[in-house]
C-alpha cells in the first residue's frame, strides 16, 4: 500500500504573469511517486485567486486607484498618495498574517480528507517562506506523526540554516529530488532510515544536523514525465497552458555569483529525441503548444538538434530558452523556424575585467555582439541580463556596458544589482570582489528571512547587509535604478523576460507597452478578475484546453 503525499507551493503574492506557469518540479516529483505506487496531490497556490484571499476591500480599492494613476495614466503619485500607501502597506502585512492562519486550516482539511502521510513544502523566499513555516509548525503540533519535508530554492541556497526557523521539518531535500522523494516515501512507511537517503539534511535527536551525500541523476532520460492532470494537480485549470521542459541540468561554467555549480553539478541533457517526444506527449495530453526550456545553460547545439526535429516532424510549438553567449554561434533562422520566440542571454557586463575577475564569465564581447545581432536579426526576441553595479564597477566600465547595449540594442535588458548568496565565491571571499558583508556569520539567516516590500521600489526596502564597491544598499540600489532609466531614455525596454514576451504574443494586447502597463496595473492592484481573464485568453489563443 502506497503512502499519501501532499506537495505544496506558495511563493507569496504573485508578481509576474509567469508565476502562473505550472510547476514542473512538483509535476515531475508527482510522476516519480505515482510510478512507484504512491498517491500524491499538488497544491500550487501561485494563482490569481490568492489576491482575493489576502486583499481586503480597503486594500484593493486604494491599490486599484493608485496603480491606475501610476501605470495606466502614467502620473507621478502625490505626497499624500505615498503616505496613504505606507498605511495600506501596514494593513496588508496584517492581512497576510490572517491569510497565513487560513492557509493552515486549508491544509489541515486536505490532510484529513486525503489521509496524508507526508506533506512537502517547496520553499521560496519572502512571504511564501514565512507562510510555509507557520503552516508546517501548526501541522506538526496538530499531527505529530505527520512527516514534513522541505525542498526547493531556499533549501538549495541556505541548507541547514532553515532549521533555525523550521525546527519541525523531518528532513530537508537539497539538489535533485526525483529519486530522493521515493526513498523518503520508504522512510515515511518505516522501511528506510534517513541516513540511508541521499540529498537530504536532517536533525538527529541530540540536535546535531546531518547532511547526506549529494547524488545527481546521471541519465535524465530516465526521469518521469511531469503530471498535470486535475486529479493530481488540483488547481491546474487556473494556471497558464505553458509548460516547462526539463531538458538539461547542471552547468559547465563556474560563475562566481551563481549557486548552480554547487547545486546542479556538471551539465547533463536529455536526448533531443526524448525532448521532442515529451513535447508531443504534452501536446496530446494537455493541448499545450507554449514551452520554456528549464536549463540554466541549454547548449546551442542541443537546441539546434531539437529544432531540426521539430521542423522535420512539423510540430506546431512556440518556445523560449536561456542561452550562454559562449555556446550560441548557431543558425538562429532554424531556431526561429522551429518556433523559438525568445532567448535570454546572461551577459552581466561588457567590461572584460569585471567579466573575468569579478564573475569568471568566459565571454568574448566582440563575439557576443555578433551573436546577439544574429539572434535579433532572425526575428527572435533577444533578452540580455546585466548585473549593475558589479564588483570593480567604474565610470569607464559603466560606459563600456552602456555603449555595448546601445550598439547591439537587444529587445529587452534586465538589470539587477549584485546579490550575494551562501556557497558562492562572492560570499566565501567577499573582499576579493569588493564586497563588504556586515556580519558574515549572521548574513545567511538575514538573507533567508528577508522580506521584500513589493509595493515599493528597492530604495524603500530594508537595507541589505552588504556593500558593493563601498556603496551601502540605498546608494547601489539607486545606481541600478539610474542605469535602468538611462537605458529607457535610449528607447530600450528593461522589464520583459523571455517567457513574458512569449505570453505577450498570445495575450491580445496590440503593443508590448500596453501589455506591460496593463499587467503592472493588474498585479499591483491585485486584480484577480483581469488576471484570470488574461489567462483564459492566452490559453484559448495558444490552443490550450
Amino acid at each position: 500500500m502506497g503512502m499519501n503525499f501532499l506537495l505544496v507551493s506558495t511563493a507569496g503574492l504573485p508578481k509576474i504573469l509567469s508565476d502562473f506557469i505550472p510547476d514542473v518540479g512538483l509535476g515531475v516529483l508527482a510522476g516519480a511517486l505515482i510510478n512507484n505506487n504512491h498517491n500524491v496531490k499538488i497544491l500550487d497556490l501561485n494563482q490569481p485567486s490568492l489576491f482575493s484571499d489576502v486583499f481586503t476591500d480597503e486594500i484593493s480599492s486604494f491599490l486599484e486607484r493608485f496603480s491606475h494613476k501610476v501605470f495606466v495614466e502614467r502620473k507621478r503619485p502625490s505626497v499624500l498618495d505615498l503616505l496613504k500607501l505606507k498605511t495600506i502597506d501596514k494593513k496588508l502585512e496584517k492581512s497576510k498574517n490572517i491569510f497565513s492562519e487560513k492557509l493552515q486550516g486549508y491544509l489541515d482539511s486536505h490532510i484529513q480528507k486525503d489521509k496524508i502521510d507526508c506533506i512537502g513544502f517547496k520553499l521560496w523566499a519572502g512571504d511564501g517562506f514565512r507562510w510555509s513555516l507557520e503552516a508546517g509548525r501548526y501541522l506538526k503540533k496538530r499531527y505529530p506523526q505527520l512527516k514534513i519535508i522541505g525542498g526547493g530554492p531556499q533549501v538549495d541556497i541556505f541548507g541547514e540554516e532553515i532549521y533555525k526557523v523550521g525546527e519541525f521539518f523531518d528532513a530537508l531535500c537539497y539538489s535533485e529530488g526525483e529519486e530522493t522523494i521515493v526513498h523518503l516515501a520508504d522512510f515515511v512507511a518505516g522501511k528506510k532510515r534517513l541516513d540511508e537517503i541521499p540529498n537530504i539534511i536532517f536533525r538527529k535527536e541530540d540536535g546535531s544536523v546531518i547532511k547526506t551525500p549529494r547524488k545527481f541523476i546521471e541519465d535524465l532520460n530516465q526521469l518521469p514525465l511531469a503530471v498535470y492532470t486535475p486529479d493530481v494537480y488540483l488547481n491546474i485549470n487556473e494556471k497558464l497552458k505553458m509548460l516547462v521542459l526539463d531538458e538539461s541540468r547542471g552547468c559547465p561554467n563556474s560563475c562566481y555569483f551563481c549557486i548552480h555549480p554547487v547545486k546542479s553539478g556538471k551539465r547533463r541533457t536529455k536526448s533531443p529525441q526524448r525532448v521532442v517526444d515529451e513535447i508531443k506527449e504534452y501536446k496530446k495530453r494537455y493541448g499545450v503548444k507554449l514551452f520554456k526550456y528549464a536549463g540554466s545553460s541549454t547548449p546551442g547545439s542541443f537546441m539546434m538538434d531539437v529544432a531540426q526535429k521539430i521542423i522535420d516532424e512539423k510540430i506546431d510549438v512556440r518556445y523560449t530558452s536561456f542561452g550562454h553567449l559562449g555556446e550560441f554561434d548557431i543558425d538562429f533562422d532554424i531556431l526561429k523556424k522551429s518556433g523559438c520566440e525568445s532567448i535570454f542571454f546572461g551577459l552581466e557586463s561588457a567590461d572584460e575585467k569585471i567579466l573575468k575577475e569579478g564573475m569568471n564569465k568566459n565571454i568574448d564581447t566582440v563575439k557576443a555582439k555578433g551573436i546577439l545581432k544574429k539572434c535579433k536579426d532572425a526575428g527572435i526576441f533577444t533578452v540580455v541580463s546585466l548585473i549593475y553595479p558589479a564588483p570593480f564597477e567604474t565610470e569607464e566600465s559603466r560606459k563600456k556596458t552602456m555603449d555595448f547595449i546601445k550598439e547591439v540594442r537587444p529587445d529587452s535588458v534586465l538589470v539587477q544589482f549584485a546579490g550575494i548568496y551562501p556557497e558562492t565565491l562572492w560570499f566565501k571571499f567577499p573582499e576579493r570582489f569588493n564586497f563588504t558583508i556586515e556580519d558574515k556569520e549572521t548574513y545567511p539567516f538575514k538573507i533567508m528571512t528577508y522580506q521584500i516590500k513589493n509595493l515599493f521600489p528597492p530604495t524603500y526596502w530594508e537595507p541589505l547587509p552588504y556593500r558593493i564597491n563601498g556603496m551601502p544598499f540605498k546608494k547601489f540600489a539607486r545606481e541600478t535604478e539610474k542605469f535602468q532609466k538611462d537605458l529607457q531614455k535610449e528607447g530600450i525596454e528593461t522589464s520583459i523576460s523571455d517567457e513574458a514576451y512569449l505570453l505577450y504574443r498570445f495575450s491580445g494586447f496590440s503593443t508590448l507597452r500596453d501589455f506591460l502597463s496593463a499587467n503592472r496595473y493588474y498585479f499591483y492592484s491585485g486584480n484577480r478578475e483581469k488576471l484570470e481573464e488574461e489567462i483564459r485568453y492566452i490559453n484559448r489563443k495558444s490552443g490550450g484546453i
